[in-house]
């Protein structure tokens, strides 16, 4: 019994310390991603929610053409606006049961994750402190770049004998390394698995677009 727990103990500290931390938290990365895309793949019908896609993106390039409509030509856009205003709530229908059908591999994923980042973290913040131990070194340095809430959130330090391993020197903790991988991750098995183009969840309207966040105008308004 004695010799498992100091397996453990070993293993633990093995992880726990760069570049093995490194690899680990890569690799947890690579499972969950996996998983996610697999359950993804499963349960959502890619292929009915492109279809959805495309309508809404049809129907918001409509709008904006309606948008222009109003400013040029009062009485058309008046006819046009009934023709749009009745395809608009089946369009919106559509869109919330395709968002909440992306959601079905979030409910089975969510409490699990959380109950194991909750044990990861114990790893890579000594005594639950803020700052995290160190995991890996990026080629460039985050912190020069970033905003200083993302680098509060992703930074790493840790004081030895050895060396001091500052924030300055770009070092991320679990929370940046696990961030930055992914990102990559994602996009690459997402691509294998075949379904980037619907897994970000898009729905044809950006959220930089004005005129597809823009109301109608009513036609009684313009008069």
């Amino acid at each position: 019994m004695f010799a498992v727990i100091q397996a453990w103990a070993d293993f633990i500290f093995l992880i726990s310390r760069p570049p093995n931390s490194l690899w680990f938290i890569f690799l947890i990365c690579l499972v969950v991603s996996l998983t996610s895309t697999i359950l993804n793949k499963k349960l959502i019908d890619h292929d009915k929610a492109a279809r959805i896609q495309e309508k809404v993106s049809d129907h918001n390039a409509k709008k904006k053409e309606l948008l222009k409509l109003s400013e040029t030509n009062p009485s058309r856009y008046a006819r046009e606006y009934k023709k749009w205003k009745r395809q608009d709530e089946s369009v919106q229908k559509m869109q919330q049961s395709m968002q909440m059908e992306r959601l079905k591999p979030t409910f089975i994923t969510f409490i699990p994750l959380m109950a194991f980042f909750f044990v990861i973290r114990g790893l890579y913040t000594p005594d639950w402190s803020i700052i995290q131990m160190p995991v890996a070194l990026p080629p460039m340095n985050p912190m020069e770049e970033f905003p200083a809430f993302i680098v509060n959130m992703m930074r790493a330090q840790m004081f030895s004998t050895l060396g001091n391993l500052a924030v300055e020197a770009g070092f991320l903790g679990y929370t940046g390394w696990y961030m930055l991988c992914s990102f990559s991750l994602n996009s690459i098995i997402q691509k294998i698995f075949g379904i980037s183009k619907t897994a970000s969840g898009q729905s044809g309207t950006s959220l930089f677009d004005s005129a597809a966040q823009t109301e109608l105008p009513k036609p009684s308004d313009l008069r």
